[in-house]
């Protein structure tokens, strides 16, 4: 059997009908840079004794379940899928002809909507993922290089897998996409100045639960128990805003919007926007030698607004009509 090399790892996705049962078609193949997505097991050693001094007399395998990341440029449509797994919820509106705007709210229940990952290792192996939950999913922007995503995901088991990988059209982004404000309400996000943003990361964490029982392998099931949603910029440091921001409670919104340049129907651009009701600063010094700019790195955290029952949402516009609907094999 031939070699492979990490170009031919490919990756898709496709939302399933029945929790924890693997559809046989991806409704998106991934162009991505990494996929480290693989079976996982956990092995316990026999501890027995029988007068010898070798530390044990055997292992045998105790659990089995799928773990792993996958690493990408953030493209407008294939983004959706992660964020329907993120978030469990989703209005999709018809914008113009072929375009469409998804806000993804957050479901306030432990069971999002699962995925089935498909996997395909070259020649090597075939195989599809399912029951798959993604426990962490990061954005990150700087000002020479694409916006990128990382997505790490576990699952319950494989299956063989025959479906044929296939690839549209996506509208990527890079740095000079990405706007970031702050503003006291929602409605003054609109006239707020974007910031001078040197990078930028955002981090959402599930808090996936990995459950097994009694008379089984694989887990049960994967529960999303949390919605937690960090972050960090870099900014130079040329006044003391955000110095004293951290030093305080004050309460700001928050919006990152990474807006693509491409026309993709009516001049509608592809968009994802990410508001964030309630953040507070958690973290902010400063830094820089003699001969560079002092810049201040800052960290921050979304809490949940009570007065507008929502800690964030997403809004994401592109060519995919909806996301809710798995597709049928």
């Amino acid at each position: 059997m031939p070699e492979i090399i990490g170009k031919f790892i490919e990756l898709g996705v496709g939302v399933e009908k029945v929790r924890g049962t693997a559809q046989l078609t991806a409704e998106k193949w991934f162009k991505k840079i990494t996929a480290s997505i693989v079976e996982k097991s956990e092995k316990k050693d026999d501890e027995s004794t029988m007068n010898v001094l070798s530390d044990s007399l055997n292992t045998r395998v105790v659990k089995k379940w799928i773990e792993g990341d996958l690493e990408g440029n953030a493209h407008a449509d294939a983004i959706g899928y992660l964020l329907y797994n993120l978030y469990g919820a989703v209005a999709s509106v018809n914008v113009s002809g072929s375009v469409y705007t998804h806000t993804f709210t957050l479901a306030n229940s432990i069971e999002h909507a699962s995925l089935t990952l498909f996997a395909k290792d070259g020649a090597v192996q075939q195989l599809s993922y399912d029951n798959c939950m993604i426990s962490t999913l990061e954005l990150t922007a700087v000002v020479d290089d694409y916006v990128k995503f990382t997505a790490s995901f576990m699952g319950k088991a494989s299956n063989s897998n025959s479906d044929t990988p296939s690839y549209d059209t996506e509208y990527d982004f890079i740095g000079k996409d990405v706007t970031v404000k702050f503003a006291d309400t929602e409605a003054g996000l609109v006239g707020a100045t974007a910031l001078c943003a040197k990078e930028l990361s955002i981090n959402f964490d599930t808090g996936l639960i990995n459950d097994f029982c009694l008379g089984s392998y694989t887990p049960n099931d994967l529960y999303n128990a949390k919605m937690a949603i960090e972050g960090e910029f870099t900014l130079n440091y040329d006044d003391n805003t955000f110095k004293d921001l951290y030093l305080a409670d004050t309460n700001k919104y928050m919006e990152i919007t990474i807006q693509g340049a491409a026309d993709i129907g009516g001049g509608n651009n592809p968009k994802i926007v990410i508001l964030l009701n309630q953040v507070q600063i958690k973290e902010w010094t400063r830094e820089g030698g003699n001969d560079e700019l002092i810049t201040q790195p800052i960290s921050f955290k979304a809490f949940y607004n009570e007065t507008d029952s929502q800690q964030s949402k997403i809004t994401l516009t592109n060519l995919t009509t909806e996301y809710s609907t798995p597709i049928s094999d």
